[in-house]
């Protein structure tokens, strides 16, 4: 027999959390399900200085462990390292295909986040992990007074790049473009931080080394001249994509697999909710997370009292 829940939410990280604190405060019988451990991206962030009511900044581990610690407080259950193969819907009720067996709802909330975009460069998946990390905050330290690279413009890649500048010799920032997407403060940072030096208009076309990254082979993305760069590890941060392919055609996808929703956070199957990061935005944030979160529980609970008996 399957377990059956009011609402089953998929993914612990922001999004998912808030939207078991709201489930549970409105007496909604509800399931988190989370592939590995509570806490979703904000925890490899050293350093949240932008969620409100931290004037002093806080730790992305620190916040997580926070909002865990609130959901479970509502008596929220958490089952952690079991992860969504699956999900199916007869008209009514949703199956949801785990690791661990299956679970059956009324209704649905997706939150299950983003992963890392590969660049799909030679030596990228022959020395992952052998140098090559998409988390610097997980894995700085193993380059403690050694040469990196850190590949892209962004937030994620100038707050890793700073990160790294604590641990590693030097920080080479790889870019593509003559001037960063990263939020100013940021980048003057990085600017400001010895340690960092930038690349600018170019792109890697291989990550090279015997059984561990010894040098990365970059092209100017003006001269098409290629030119090498030795370093002990790289980091890279070129985008994200949503991994939505377990819940098959109950949703509309946009090229990067981001969960297609209306106003409400309603898919186009009735019940089922999409919030957070996996969600189509342009801005995918903690607080934009936790906003989702709220947003779609409210209308999940909404939709349940609709089809009570």
């Amino acid at each position: 027999m399957s377990e059956f829940h009011d609402a089953i939410i998929i993914g612990a990280g922001p999004a998912g959390l808030t939207a078991g604190i709201y489930l549970m405060r409105a007496g909604i019988e509800a399931l988190l399900l989370e592939k590995t451990l509570s806490g979703g991206m904000p925890v490899n962030t050293e350093r949240v200085e932008n969620y409100p009511g931290f004037p002093e900044g806080i730790s992305g581990r620190e916040l997580m462990e926070r909002f865990a610690a609130h959901a479970k407080a509502f008596g929220l259950p958490v089952k952690e390292f079991s992860e969504v193969s699956g999900v199916d819907h007869d008209g009514r009720t949703f199956t949801v295909r785990t690791t661990e067996g299956e679970y059956k709802s009324s209704g649905i909330i997706i939150a299950a986040g983003t992963e890392p975009v590969k660049m799909g460069i030679p030596g990228e998946d022959e020395l992952l992990g052998r140098g090559i990390s998409y988390c610097a905050t997980c894995d700085g330290m193993f380059f403690r007074n050694l040469d990196v690279a850190v590949i892209g413009g962004g937030d994620s890649a100038i707050e890793e790049g700073l990160s790294l500048a604590h641990i590693v010799r030097k920080v080479y920032v790889v870019h593509r473009r003559d001037a960063l997407r990263a939020q100013k403060i940021l980048q003057d940072r990085a600017f400001g931080n010895e340690k960092m030096e930038f690349l600018w208009n170019k792109r890697p076309v291989e990550i090279g080394g015997t059984g561990q990254v010894e040098y990365i082979t970059l092209e100017d993305t003006k001269t098409r001249e290629h030119s090498r760069v030795d370093v002990s590890g790289v980091f890279i941060y070129v985008g994200y994509s949503a991994k939505t392919a377990f819940l098959g055609n109950l949703v509309e996808r946009d090229a990067s697999g981001f969960i297609v929703t209306d106003e409400h956070l309603a898919s186009k199957t009735k019940g089922l909710y999409a919030a957070g990061d996996v969600r189509k935005k342009t801005l995918r944030q903690i607080s934009t997370a936790v906003g989702d979160g709220a947003l779609a529980a409210v209308n999940l609970e909404k939709y349940l009292l609709e089809i009570k008996p």
